[in-house]
């Protein structure tokens, strides 16, 4: 049986952790993003043994500045762009990349399921294509198609101008595309 906070939008949750410092709404909270913020994160850092840390970071941040939440966003843009940041401030610390991230957490991206072999088939070259990419062009790739975050709300959680935003997603999409096609050649040609 749920609790009585599930019936809540995240900004009430996030009020109700500003006013009153509601633990259960934290709780809430942290729940709902676990598995979309969890994979954000594992997409970033090179030692999956921080994911959670930097997660539960990531909701202390949201404990603590709860209250400086200006509702100019939605309160998903405001959580991940202080994911992002923890994620960047973790990444710079790091001196020694212990593992690739260019697999990390595809699996856990929201994927309409998949119901053929050939549907298979394309989601599998899909993932070796996009950890092709740069992390700044994964990253838009991620934010736009996989957690459906508009372009602005990417220049938030980036710290970055909207038209950055355009031209990596462009030039994401160009790279994704070449990379496909060099696949495809080979499977052909095989």
């Amino acid at each position: 049986m749920g609790s009585a906070l599930e019936s809540l939008d995240d900004q009430e949750l996030l009020t109700r952790i500003a006013a009153k410092r509601d633990k259960l709404a934290l709780a809430e909270l942290y729940e709902r993003y676990r598995h979309n913020l969890g994979g954000f994160v594992r997409r970033r850092v090179y030692q999956t043994k921080l994911v959670d840390e930097i997660y539960n970071d990531v909701m202390l941040t949201v404990w603590e500045n709860a209250s400086s939440f200006r509702g100019e966003s939605k309160v998903s843009t405001w959580i991940f762009g202080i994911a992002n940041r923890v994620c960047m401030s973790n990444t710079r610390k790091e001196t020694k990349h212990t593992q690739n991230i260019s697999d990390q957490g595809f699996d856990e991206m929201q994927l309409p399921p998949i119901e053929t072999e050939q549907e298979a088939e394309i989601i599998d070259r899909l993932r070796v294509a996009t950890s092709k990419l740069g992390d700044n062009h994964r990253e838009v790739i991620e934010l736009t198609y996989y957690h459906g975050h508009s372009l602005n709300e990417i220049a938030e959680i980036t710290d970055c101008p909207v038209n950055t935003v355009k031209t990596r997603l462009f030039h994401a999409r160009q790279k994704l595309k070449n990379i496909l096609e060099i696949q495809n050649n080979a499977i052909v040609s095989v």
